[in-house]
């Protein structure tokens, strides 16, 4: 075999291995997409976008967080919440079935606050806060 001949598949085996990579960090699509997919929209009036399922929210969940890694999760009583970098999903009993609700990152905080804050933060940033005591840098 030649060096150009082995060049030639050393680049193929790469372009291979790139194109692997790349579908595997963004996964085919964001989580948005895998919900409209995958479960039946319920409304989207510009707060929640709301999905259904007749699936129970453990399930749900499993699911979701199969398909879709999550950067963080989080159990309660209440629900699951998975965080995505833009997102939070939060999964809700509804009936027999389960309610999927998604929203980006700030309004997610402050509608499941109770169930995510202290554990995600508060979802604003504290860049601007300059403390409340004595001293120069104020």
């Amino acid at each position: 075999m030649t060096f150009r001949t082995k060049m030639i598949v050393a680049g193929a085996i790469g372009g291979i291995g790139l194109i692997v990579l790349m579908f595997a960090i963004f996964g085919g699509g964001g989580i948005r997409s895998y919900l409209d997919d995958n479960f039946r929209r319920q409304s989207a009036n510009g707060n929640s976008i709301v999905y259904t399922s007749t699936a129970k929210p453990k399930a749900v969940y499993e699911q979701i967080r199969s398909a879709r890694s999550p950067a963080d999760t989080r159990l309660d009583p209440s629900g699951y919440f998975l965080r995505y970098s833009d997102d939070i999903v939060a999964i809700t009993a509804s009936g027999t079935g389960s309610r999927i609700y998604v929203d980006d990152e700030r309004r997610g905080y402050a509608t499941w606050l109770p169930f995510v804050g202290g554990v995600w933060g508060t979802g604003g940033s504290g860049e601007n806060f300059r403390g409340g005591g004595p001293g120069g840098g104020k």
